[in-house]
């Protein structure tokens, strides 16, 4: 559906196609709860007419994916709008970088490159007993339980899980 800034619709499709008196009934609701202008109002009739409810939700065209909260129809086309409005006369690299702030894009800084590798690998050394721990106690429980004394050794276990262990890890 073409609007003289937007395209709306293409690849986009009504999950639920429904006839269309039940789309007119949703379309004058929506205006009474709602102030439109005529542009957009003019569009949401085009939207109606093509088969999609008011509150299908459509994505903008310069955000990545969906958005949050979910946008309507006239959502979308105000965002834009706003949008549209505020990168008019930027160049490329500042359009860019406008779009980059509004969403919390991050570059990556090659500074953090480099700290972040060695947080990764300490992380890697101080979870290697981690899951030597776990993989024991994995194996003990599998061995009580095999061995039909799981019911008994979970008794033992919440009897005791408040007490205090004579030694440190």
């Amino acid at each position: 559906m073409r609007n003289n800034r937007f395209v709306y619709g293409e690849g986009q499709y009504s999950y639920a196609k429904r006839p269309q008196p039940e789309l007119w009934n949703e379309y004058r609701e929506y205006i009474v709860k709602n102030k439109l202008d005529k542009n957009e109002r003019k569009l949401l009739r085009d939207w109606i007419k093509d088969g999609h409810s008011v509150y299908e939700i459509v994505e903008s065209r310069y955000l990545p994916g969906p958005a949050y909260p979910p946008m309507d129809l006239i959502d979308a086309y105000r965002l834009d709008c706003s949008i549209s409005d505020d990168i008019e006369g930027m160049t490329k690299e500042e359009k860019e970088r406008y779009l980059k702030e509004m969403t919390g894009w991050e570059e990556a800084d090659p500074a953090n490159l480099t700290i972040e590798k060695v947080r990764r690998s300490t992380t890697e050394i101080r979870e290697d007993p981690v899951r030597r721990l776990k993989r024991e106690l994995f194996n003990l429980w599998h061995f009580v339980w095999r061995e039909g004394l799981g019911d008994e050794a979970r008794e033992f276990v919440e009897e005791r899980k408040d007490d205090e262990i004579p030694f440190e890890w």
